[in-house]
C-alpha cells in the first residue's frame, strides 16, 4: 500500500520512500539508509528515466555497496511507487 504524504513523496507500507528531488534525482530510502539516484522527468509515455549505474553505493551513514540483489529490489520498489501514482518509468 501506498501513501503521498507530502508533494514528490510516494512513501510504502513495505518500509521505503521515493523522493522527486528537483528535475534530476530520485531519494531512495529504506530504513537505516537512503541513495540519489539520478534521474530524468522525460515529456512522453515514460515520464521517468532512471540511470541503473547511479545504484552502486549506499550514501550516508552506511556508504555500503549495493549488491545486484538489493538494486534489482531497488528498481522495482521504485517502479511499483510511480505505477502507483500512473506513472512508467524508463531504465538506462
Amino acid at each position: 500500500m501506498f501513501t503521498i504524504p507530502r508533494p514528490n513523496v510516494i512513501q510504502s507500507s513495505e518500509g521505503f520512500t521515493v523522493e522527486v528531488v528537483g528535475r534530476s534525482r530520485i531519494l531512495y530510502t529504506e530504513p537505516g539508509k537512503k541513495l540519489f539516484i539520478d534521474a530524468e522527468l522525460l515529456a512522453g509515455p515514460s515520464g521517468l528515466v532512471i540511470y541503473t549505474d547511479s545504484i552502486n553505493t549506499w550514501d550516508a551513514p552506511t556508504g555500503e555497496k549495493i549488491t545486484e540483489e538489493e538494486k534489482h529490489r531497488i528498481i522495482e520498489n521504485i517502479r511499483k511507487a510511480f505505477r502507483f501514482r500512473g506513472i512508467e518509468i524508463e531504465m538506462q
